[in-house]
């Protein structure tokens, strides 16, 4: 098993391990070499080349995926997400407005200027990871992904 550090200096178990931005671009450890991801359209996403999400529990009973949060730890988008019966991950994320609180605390996001007018996205409207964050998700690889072709040929060294 490997450790992986974040960007911000934590460290979390890890196998496999991916971070996906907001325009669909990625980044791997070596582990997970050979997973890709798609953006599909506004906020939708697709992880191919793995087999779900990493089994054993590690980052807790989902298996591995994390959403930004804000200073106040409140997350900042809604993830809906399923694993395909392929092994593939489709990803969707939405607005998280947190219309419960004070409103100068609430998720207000500025879609687009309009005339000069700022429109915000509704609460629940697909958006795509905000600027600025990222999704770190960890999946399970299979056995004949590159990493783990490369370890048995160590292995056998």
């Amino acid at each position: 098993m490997a450790t992986l550090c974040h960007v911000f200096g934590v460290h979390r178990s890890s196998y496999k391990y991916r971070k996906n931005r907001p325009d669909g671009t990625f980044i791997t450890n070596d582990e997970s070499e050979g997973a890709t991801v798609t953006k599909l359209g506004t906020g939708h996403y697709q992880i191919d080349g793995i087999l779900g999400y990493n089994a054993d529990g590690a980052w807790g009973d989902h298996g591995g995926i994390s959403s930004p949060k804000n200073n106040n730890g409140l997350e900042l988008i809604y993830i809906d997400d399923r694993v395909e019966k392929d092994g593939s991950i489709t990803i969707k994320t939405c607005h998280y407005q947190h219309s419960h609180l004070p409103e100068r605390f609430q998720n207000k996001r500025i879609k687009a200027l309009v005339d000069g007018e700022k429109v915000y996205y509704a609460d629940g409207e697909p958006c795509d990871i905000p600027e600025g964050c990222r999704l770190d998700v960890r999946v399970q690889i299979p056995a004949d992904s590159v990493w783990n072709r490369g370890q048995k040929v160590q292995d056998l060294g």
